[in-house]
């Protein structure tokens, strides 16, 4: 059977396998063809993420489906993930809470941040998954 994958850059890659295939075959293939390591790889299908040791056949992957191909983000040693992300979010509120601070009065200066928080999120939550990858791939485009 074949199936599409589609990588965050925008690329779309064509797998040919049988259903009796495991996951970890098709990152073994896709480490072929992308040069993404294995370990690198999180495959996705109808918002679920495939473990490795799982067929196709499980979770009923036929031919035609199409995949996504996420980039996993390596683990720094010593800190978590969750912790790298809380701070992150501590540091982007607190630098707004005190540029607004210099601009406005104590109480003004805090609802201001209230709002501007919600409406963050409200737009946020309202991104789809082709807004993401745009937004990542002109991320990736400026830094190069």
């Amino acid at each position: 059977m074949h199936l599409f994958v589609k990588i965050l850059k925008g690329t779309e890659s064509k797998v040919t396998v049988s259903a009796s295939h495991t996951v970890a075959d098709v990152k073994q293939i896709l480490w072929m063809q992308t040069s993404m390591s294995i370990d690198e790889q999180n495959l996705v299908y109808k918002g679920k993420t495939l473990a490795d040791d799982k067929r196709l056949s499980d979770y009923k992957i036929s031919d035609g489906d199409k995949l996504f191909l996420f980039h996993k983000k390596r683990q720094m040693t010593g800190t978590t993930p969750d912790a790298c992300v809380v701070s992150a979010k501590d540091i982007t509120w607190g630098k707004l809470e005190k540029f607004l601070k210099r601009h406005f009065t104590l109480q003004d200066a805090e609802k201001v941040a209230t709002e501007f928080k919600k409406d963050f999120y409200n737009r946020i939550d309202g991104l789809s998954l082709d807004d993401i990858e745009r937004l990542a791939i002109c991320h990736l485009l400026t830094h190069r």
